[in-house]
């Protein structure tokens, strides 16, 4: 038999009968894995060899099983830069180039020196680090696996201004130590009713005790030590958080705290001035 694209459509819809996004994805997965164009897939009707059958139903299979297309792909834009991603990892969201932006828009000096708390795939300290090469900017994380991702994505951006670092939040570093530490923490609580959407993420990665707040008083608590004066803390955060986060912000002496949204409007980001 032969099979085209409106063969899979007609699978997919069999399987998703109310869920047009796979579609989309499939699409999109094809143009990627198999480097089709639209003039292929819509106008010539591409008839898939054995070889694209195979990472079709490959496709499909994981997506049975809810796994995002980005671990499927093993790659995340962001930031207008295609990242290595998979399970060992959180994948990158859009709002949180709005983290970068600020950061960026701040114009760093040379010799600064930036901290990325949760450093996951490296996507924030990857972003600083090639806009701002001549800055010093550091990721760490508590999860060896992780790093493992972040160094991959380090590799292949060939950063010498980007060092990696296992360690448990802020703990190994000395007083007045940067500039700018900028966190995108775990902070979904343990109750959060869409931890079942995110469960092929790493789960470390995503919650937090004290009703999802426990590592933004650890992480306040350190920075505010590590941190030179006029140093800047920068938090990304759930949007019913921002009144948590600031006040815990408050509580540990940061000062001229602001907050930033993200595209839909909600309050996405947290900075403090030590």
């Amino acid at each position: 038999m032969i099979k085209d694209l409106n063969f899979y459509n007609q699978k997919i819809k069999e399987i998703w009968p109310d869920d047009s996004h796979i579609a989309k994805e499939l699409i999109f997965y094809i143009k990627e894995k198999l480097g089709l164009n639209d003039v292929s897939i819509f106008i010539d009707n591409h008839k898939f060899s054995k070889e694209e059958e195979n990472l079709i139903n490959n496709f499909i299979e994981k997506k049975k099983k809810g796994i995002p297309l980005d671990y499927i792909l093993q790659k995340s834009s962001f930031y207008q830069n295609d990242f290595f991603v998979d399970e060992r990892a959180l994948i990158p969201r859009p709002e949180t180039e709005i983290l970068v932006d600020h950061i960026n828009n701040l114009n760093l000096k040379p010799g600064m020196k930036v901290l990325d708390a949760g450093v996951g795939s490296g996507c924030i300290g990857i972003s600083l680090a090639k806009l701002n090469p001549k800055t010093y900017v550091y990721g760490l994380d508590y999860s060896s696996e992780a790093l493992k991702v972040a160094k991959i994505n380090k590799e292949k951006f060939n950063l010498d201004n980007f060092y990696l670092i296992n360690s448990n939040w802020l703990e190994p570093f000395k007083e007045n130590s940067f500039d700018i530490v900028v966190s995108n923490p775990p902070y979904v609580a343990p109750s959060d009713p869409h931890l079942e959407e995110l469960k092929h993420e790493p789960i470390l990665a995503l919650i937090s005790e004290q009703n999802g707040l426990e590592d933004f008083d650890l992480i306040s608590s350190q920075a505010i030590k590590v941190l030179k004066v006029d140093g800047l803390l920068a938090f990304e955060h759930g949007n019913n958080q921002s009144n948590d986060v600031k006040k815990i912000m408050t509580i540990y002496g940061f000062k001229n705290i602001t907050l930033i949204h993200d595209y839909q409007s909600n309050p996405r980001i947290t900075i403090g001035k030590k």
